[in-house]
């Protein structure tokens, strides 16, 4: 049966309300599109604004580094140039102490050689300098002074020897006592005794090279005019190493 509570409505046509929706509809969508471009451009430029900001830190940032590596390198080299300047001049105080020492001993020499006072005439051996040498394990340095004093001086000719006399400290032979002649220490010397010519004095000096076992205790210096065995002489010194 038919529904008589349904009503049939009409509406009117009107094409151009169509037209107008459709219309308005398209302008939304454009200013929306206009709307969206404009804020993506917008934050596009908040951004490049950003990273140009983060680009001159980062320069900023840089340079800040690469002078801090400068001073770092600069600080650095000044240290080592201070450490070598340091080292010379402790080597040169060393050297000049060394140098007084030497000089201290040539003075008394002279001093002795030129009084005059009556004392003992002859060969005579002057005091023992023995010193550590720097960087050479077992080597030391020795220096000794033989001189003549007589009335009327000539050049003669003169046998020094030096014997060194210790003990060796290991080995089967531990606790023997041995005794070692100038050449056998010194490589500046191919024999024993050495004979040297002087007038006035003689510097016997160089640097002895001892054996990592054997413990020196005495150094016997003696000298005597070559022919003439009357005029030998003789000292005695303990084994003792001044620190430099």
């Amino acid at each position: 049966m038919p529904d008589h509570n349904q009503q049939l409505v009409v509406q009117p046509h009107r094409p151009g309300q169509r037209r107008i929706q459709i219309v308005l509809w398209g302008s939304l969508a454009v200013l929306m599109f206009l709307l969206g471009l404009m804020l993506g451009h917008r934050l596009f430029d908040d951004a490049m604004v950003e990273k140009r900001q983060q680009q001159k830190e980062l320069k900023s940032l840089r340079k800040q580094v690469a002078g801090m590596d400068q001073k770092l390198a600069n600080a650095e080299l000044a240290s080592r140039i201070d450490r070598v300047a340091l080292e010379q001049v402790r080597q040169m105080v060393t050297s000049l102490q060394t140098e007084l020492a030497v000089d201290k001993e040539e003075l008394g020499l002279y001093r002795n050689l030129l009084q005059s006072d009556g004392s003992k005439t002859g060969l005579q051996i002057g005091e023992l300098m023995l010193r550590p040498v720097p960087d050479l394990p077992g080597a030391v340095a020795y220096r000794l002074v033989f001189q003549q004093k007589e009335s009327k001086l000539k050049r003669i000719r003169v046998n020094l020897n030096l014997v060194v006399n210790g003990s060796n400290n290991s080995g089967p032979k531990a606790g023997e006592q041995v005794s070692m002649t100038l050449d056998s220490l010194d490589d500046q010397f191919e024999q024993a005794p050495v004979p040297v010519q002087f007038k006035y004095f003689h510097i016997l000096e160089g640097i002895m090279i001892l054996p990592v076992d054997f413990v020196p205790q005495t150094l016997v210096a003696s000298a005597w005019k070559k022919g003439v065995n009357s005029s030998r002489v003789e000292r005695k010194f303990e084994w003792r190493v001044e620190e430099n």
